[in-house]
């Protein structure tokens, strides 16, 4: 497993601070990406994944995770994260990821005036 740097969503205005709308914009943002997301309404998260390689001997999925931050202050923690499973030795993998989908989902957000990411 690799991991970018978390990321911070501060909303932009009053409609984002809602987790609802937060979670139905990502999920419509990574769905169209090709991601698989899903909702947690217990935990209060969207967890999203998409197949990176696929082969027979290795397969790479990343993952993209929003979530509250503690204190109920709007803000919102983006994580995401490159799980690696095969026959490819370890030493072949980088440690190092960077998801671009991430980085343009933050890039919309801006865009469009829904808020910005830091970290």
């Amino acid at each position: 497993m690799a991991g970018d740097a978390p990321r911070s969503i501060y909303p932009g205005q009053s409609s984002l601070s809602d987790a609802d709308a937060l979670f139905s914009i990502a999920d419509d943002f990574f769905k169209n990406a090709g991601y698989q997301c899903r909702a947690d309404q217990e935990v209060r998260s969207l967890r999203c994944s998409r197949a990176l390689r696929d082969l027979y001997i290795h397969q790479t999925t990343a993952v993209v995770q929003v979530f509250p931050e503690d204190g109920g202050t709007g803000v919102y923690t983006l994580v995401t994260t490159r799980w690696d499973e095969g026959l490819i030795p370890g030493e072949f993998i980088s440690s190092e990821f960077t998801n671009p989908d991430v980085k343009a989902f933050c890039e919309y957000l801006s865009e469009e005036a829904l808020g910005y990411c830091q970290g």
